[in-house]
This record gives structure tokens, C-alpha cells and sequence, in this order.
């Protein structure tokens, strides 16, 4: 377990330095990224600005053509062609740039993603060979502590046998008299000490137990805040994508206004110059067929913008005089063709008035409604912006609060960790010292044993040496043959006399000597039994230590896979308000395009481009323009 949690703590922390690298890499590339498309952008608003120049120059040639004719046209055409030219080539060489330093980036990003690769193949083959590595000193030391296990049991036999021997020589010798009170002591001791002992481990594990169940609550916890703060993220992006779909609908229905708009007003001035052109009729055949060609051209150029009014075209359309008119009465006959002509073209154009008056007022009730829907959807964008933005607040609140939880389970995990590591090396090294203390015990006993052995052994030599002159006395004290039998009687009878009287000295008391060797005995096997318990419980708490690690490191991955969920988002949300960062500053550079230029066809585009993107109301673009033809000598009032 010790190896284990070693080998989690540093790869754990490497993995942690790795994402933080990650993200910084992630964070920079999000920035090009953004100036990628804020220049994209750009390149698109110019292209089609220059586009929109084009055709008007375009429009311009086509109907200035036929009245200043091919010479001037082509002085006309010429600076305006070099400056698309050139403003197309500039075009062209800030693309190939920009596509040239994105695919180095590119390139370099794929390259980077790679050594990122490699770099957290590394860490995992590192961080497998030092599982490996603590796999086999865990099994290193499983054979050690097996090893001291049958050393301490032949050690035991060895004591066994050396307690025997003492006692069977004791039993013949019948002469330990003493009893064992000091081993007796000292196993009601040790029978103390391990039950202490037993108790605080029963009291560890049933704290690590309560840690443990701590541990689970904050983790269900942490998830179902989670769950929530992932439901909020997922109720906002679907309301954003639908307000974004609604903005969407409201900008295409505006750009079509704006195009019926332009298309009516075209249609207007047309009606204007050609009713100025028909106050004068009193003029001559040539004024009147040169109004006339005029009135015809202008009807193409409206019904060109208005579909709808294709099948009038041929009524306003003037039609070549038949030729025998022209070879009759010549030029009376010419005057009054026209005169009737004309009569039809006020009468055609008097009915186009009354319907364009009424496509008119249709189109301003059409922009009333519009307008309002626009201000209401305005409202609901500026709504729609304020919740966003106590949102984001509110989520970068949690995201932080989240983040704080995230590392005090991280410091929490670490020091359970350590505590962990300390507990099994201080268990160890208690297990050790026991095993020592016992074997000193052990050595001691024996020799205490081998002591009291060779005490008995002097105290009957003693005893024997003491008892060797009452056995020679007796001969001396008779002279005859008959006393010899009566010595030899008085010498037996003095004989047994000693030996009674030696016989409490030389024969220890069996009666409570033997108890006490049974008590000692069964004191023995019960501590062997107590030392199996305290090693099987020790197995036991090695092995929830070892499924507690391994959930801290599923509860860990889960962890880090949700936070890595979260952070896409959060990097998602920052895109998201990076978009709107790049229309402000798309705005802001057509501003500062139309504050700069000095061409007056520059400054209508770049203005009808600033009108169209800040959703101008007709009123609005009306006043606006109003107030740059009365006040504004560059604006071109022919152009509007």
C-alpha cells in the first residue's frame, strides 16, 4: 500500500502540471484563433464592400454610357478599375499571408499536440513500471515478513524444546521448588499490552472507517453540484442557441426590407425625372424623343429592381414610327406620333404613381410593423444579454467556488495519504519491534531457564556434599564384630535418619510446581493466538488501506474527467463572448474606415454597411441621410 500511494502522490502531480501546461497552450492558441477571425472578417466585409463599389461603378458606366459615349466612359472607368485592381491584389497578398501564418501555426500546433502525446505516454509507461516496481516490493516484503514468520516459529520450537528439557529434568531431579512469578507477571503484561494495543487498532480502523464515509458524502455531494451546475449550462446554451436562431431570422427579414427599400426608392427617383421630363411638352420632336428614350430607359432600370412590374415595361416602352410615316408628311407627321405617344406615356405613368403610391404606403405600414417586432426584439436581446451576463457571473462564482472544493479534496486525499503512509510504517515498525522484543523475551526466558537449571544442579551438589559425613561416621563408633552389627544397624538407622531429614531439602514440591507449568504453558498458546488475530487483523486493515487507495483513484479520474468537461464548456462560454468581441471590433473598423476615407463612393458604401449591421429603422436611415445631404458638402445627393 505504502508503494502504491508513493507512486500515485508524484504521477498525480506531474499529470496536474501537464494539464496546466496544456490549458496555457490551449489559452494561446484560442488567441490566435481570434485574430485569425477578426482579420477573416475583415477580409470579408472589405471584399464585399469592394464588391458592392464594383457594381455601382458598374451601374454607373451602363447608364452613363450612351450620352457622354466611349471615350469618356473609359477616362471614368479607368482610375476606379486600378483602385479595385489594387485594392484586389492587397486583398489577395494579406490572404495568402494570413493563410501562410495559420498553416505554420497549424502545423506547429499539430506538432506540439504530438510531444504532448508522446510526453503522456511517457508518464503513463512511467507511472505503470513504478506500479510494477511497488507490486514487487510489496511481494519483496510479503516474503521477508513470511521468512520472519517461520524463523520465529522454529525459534519457538527451539524455546519449546528448551522449556521441555528444563522440565523433564526438573521432574527427575524433583528439586525446582520455586514458582514462575516473574514469567507470570510478565505474561499478564504482555496479555495487557496486546489487548491495549488491540483496541486502538479496532479504534483506528473504525476512525478510518468514519473518514472514509466523510470522504463518500463530500464526493456525492461535489457530484450533485455538478449535476446541477451542468443542467444550468445546458438550459442557457439551449436558450442562447434559440435566441441566437430568432436574431438570425430578424436580421434576414431586415436585409430583405432593405432591399424592397432600395428597389422602391430607385423606383421613385425614376418616377420623379420623368415626371419633370413630361411638364415640358410644348418642346420640339428632338427634346420630345430624347425625354421619351429616357422615360423608356428608366421604366428597364425599374422594372429590372421590380419584378412585378415587368409587363408594363411595353407600354412605356416608346416603338420605332412606322416608315410610311416618315416617307408621307416627314416631320408634322413625326411631331404628331410623338404628341400621341406622349398622351399614352403621362396616361401609363399616371397609373404607375397610383401604384407605387400604393406598394408605398404598404411598405411603410410593413416597416411600422417591422420596427416594432425590432424594437421588441431588441428588448428581448438586451434581456437576453443581462441574464447572460449574471449567468456567466453566477457560473464563474460556482466555477471558482467548485474549483476551491476541488482543491481541498485534493489536500484532503494527500494528507490521507500521508496519514495512510505513516500509519503502515509506523504498524510496521511496531510489528518489528514486537517481533524483536519477543525474541529477546525469548532468549531471556531461556536463559533464565538455563540459570535456575544450573542453580538447582550446584544447590544438590551442595546438598550431596553435605550429606557425605553422616554416611561415614557410623564405622567409627564400633570396635567389635557385634557392635559392627549393631553399627552397622545404628549406621543404617543413622542413614535413614539423614535421608529423611535430607528429603525435604532435595525433592521440590510437585503439587504446585506443576499447575504453574500448565498455567505458563496455556499462557504460551494463548499469546500465539492473540499474535495470529493481531497479524490476520493487521492483513485485513492492509487490505481495505489498499481498496480505499484504489477508490481514491477512481473518485480522483472521475474528478479530473469532470473537471475537464467543465472546462470545455467554460472554454466553449469564452468563445462564445470572444464572437462577440470580434463584431464589436468589426464595427469598429468600418467606423474607422468611414472617419478616414476621402472618396465620397467610399464613404456611402462604408455608411449603407454601418446602417445595415447596427439595424437601422427606415425612419432612422431617412433622417440619417436627410441630415448628411443638408449638412455634409462630400455627400453625393445624385448617388442616393
Amino acid at each position: 500500500m505504502e508503494a502504491a500511494e508513493a507512486a500515485g502522490g508524484p504521477g498525480r502531480r506531474e499529470l496536474l502540471a501537464t494539464v496546466a501546461a496544456q490549458e496555457e497552450q490551449l489559452r494561446e492558441y484560442r488567441a490566435r484563433l481570434r485574430d485569425l477571425v477578426r482579420a477573416h472578417k475583415g477580409l470579408l466585409a472589405e471584399r464585399a464592400a469592394l464588391e458592392a463599389g464594383l457594381g455601382a461603378l458598374a451601374a454607373g458606366a451602363a447608364a452613363g454610357a450612351p450620352a457622354e459615349g466611349p471615350a469618356a466612359a473609359a477616362a471614368a472607368e479607368g482610375p476606379a478599375e486600378a483602385r479595385l485592381g489594387a485594392a484586389l491584389a492587397t486583398l489577395a497578398r494579406e490572404k495568402a499571408r494570413l493563410e501562410a501564418s495559420w498553416q505554420a501555426e497549424r502545423r506547429g500546433a499539430r506538432a506540439e499536440r504530438e510531444r504532448l502525446e508522446g510526453e503522456a505516454r511517457e508518464a503513463r509507461a512511467r507511472l505503470a513500471a513504478q506500479q510494477r516496481d511497488r507490486a514487487q516490493e510489496q511481494a519483496d516484503h510479503a516474503d521477508m515478513l513470511r521468512e520472519l514468520q517461520r524463523l520465529l516459529q522454529d525459534e519457538r520450537a527451539r524455546r519449546r524444546e528448551a522449556e521441555q528439557g528444563p522440565a523433564e529434568e526438573a521432574a527427575e531431579e524433583e528439586a525446582r521448588r520455586a514458582e514462575p512469578r516473574e514469567l507470570r507477571a510478565e505474561l499478564e503484561r504482555l496479555r495487557s499490552h496486546f489487548q491495549a494495543q488491540l483496541l486502538q487498532e479496532a479504534g483506528k480502523a473504525a476512525q478510518a472507517d468514519e473518514q472514509l464515509r466523510m470522504g463518500e458524502q463530500r464526493v456525492a455531494a461535489l457530484e450533485a453540484r455538478v449535476s446541477e451546475m451542468s443542467g444550468l449550462l445546458g438550459a442557457y446554451e439551449k436558450a442562447r442557441q434559440k435566441d441566437q436562431a430568432t436574431i438570425q431570422k430578424l436580421k434576414d427579414r431586415i436585409a430583405q426590407l432593405d432591399l424592397e427599400n432600395k428597389t422602391l426608392a430607385l423606383a421613385a427617383s425614376g418616377h420623379a425625372a420623368g415626371g419633370l421630363a413630361l411638364e415640358d411638352g410644348h418642346l420640339d420632336a428632338n427634346v420630345l424623343t430624347d425625354k421619351v428614350e429616357k422615360l423608356a430607359e428608366l421604366a428597364r432600370v425599374a422594372a429590372e429592381h421590380t419584378p412585378s412590374l415587368v409587363g408594363d415595361v411595353g407600354g412605356l416602352c416608346p416603338a420605332e414610327p412606322p416608315k410610311e410615316m416618315e416617307s408621307g408628311d416627314g416631320e408634322k407627321a413625326t411631331v404628331a406620333y410623338y404628341q400621341q405617344e406622349l398622351k399614352q406615356l403621362k396616361e401609363e405613368f399616371e397609373r404607375y404613381k397610383v401604384r407605387a403610391q400604393v406598394v408605398l404606403k404598404n411598405k411603410s405600414a410593413k416597416d411600422g410593423n417591422l420596427a416594432k417586432e425590432l424594437e421588441e426584439s431588441q428588448e428581448q436581446l438586451s434581456e437576453l444579454k443581462k441574464k447572460y451576463v449574471s449567468l456567466r457571473l453566477s457560473r464563474e462564482v460556482e466555477a471558482k467556488q467548485h474549483q476551491e472544493q476541488v482543491e481541498a479534496k485534493r489536500r484532503e486525499a494527500a494528507l490521507l495519504q500521508q496519514l495512510h503512509r505513516q500509519e503502515l510504517e509506523r504498524c510496521l515498525s511496531d510489528g518489528r519491534e514486537k517481533s524483536l522484543r519477543l525474541e529477546e523475551e525469548m532468549h531471556k526466558q531461556r536463559d533464565r531457564a538455563l540459570a535456575i537449571l544450573a542453580e538447582k544442579d550446584q544447590e544438590l551438589q551442595q546438598l550431596r556434599v553435605l550429606a557425605m559425613p553422616f554416611g561415614l561416621q557410623a564405622p567409627k563408633a564400633t570396635t567389635g564384630p557385634g557392635v559392627g552389627s549393631g553399627g552397622s544397624g545404628s549406621a543404617q538407622s543413622s542413614g535413614g535418619v539423614g535421608d529423611d531429614a535430607l528429603e525435604p531439602l532435595a525433592l521440590p514440591l510437585p503439587a504446585p510446581n506443576e499447575p504453574t507449568f500448565l498455567l505458563y504453558t496455556e499462557q504460551l498458546a494463548r499469546k500465539e493466538v492473540e499474535l495470529l488475530a493481531l497479524r490476520k487483523q493487521k492483513h485485513q486493515l492492509e487490505m481495505e488501506a489498499h481498496q480505499f487507495q484504489e477508490k481514491l483513484l477512481e473518485e480522483g479520474e472521475k474528478h479530473r474527467e469532470e473537471v475537464s468537461l467543465l472546462q470545455g464548456r467554460i472554454q466553449k462560454t469564452f468563445r462564445d463572448q470572444s464572437r462577440e468581441g470580434a463584431n464589436l471590433e468589426y464595427l469598429k473598423n468600418i467606423f474607422y474606415k468611414f472617419l478616414t476615407l476621402t472618396d465620397s463612393l467610399g464613404r456611402q458604401q462604408t455608411l449603407t454597411a454601418i446602417l445595415t449591421i447596427l439595424h437601422f429603422s427606415p425612419e432612422e436611415r431617412q433622417a440619417v441621410l436627410s441630415h448628411m445631404d443638408g449638412s455634409s458638402s462630400w455627400w453625393p445627393s445624385g448617388k442616393r
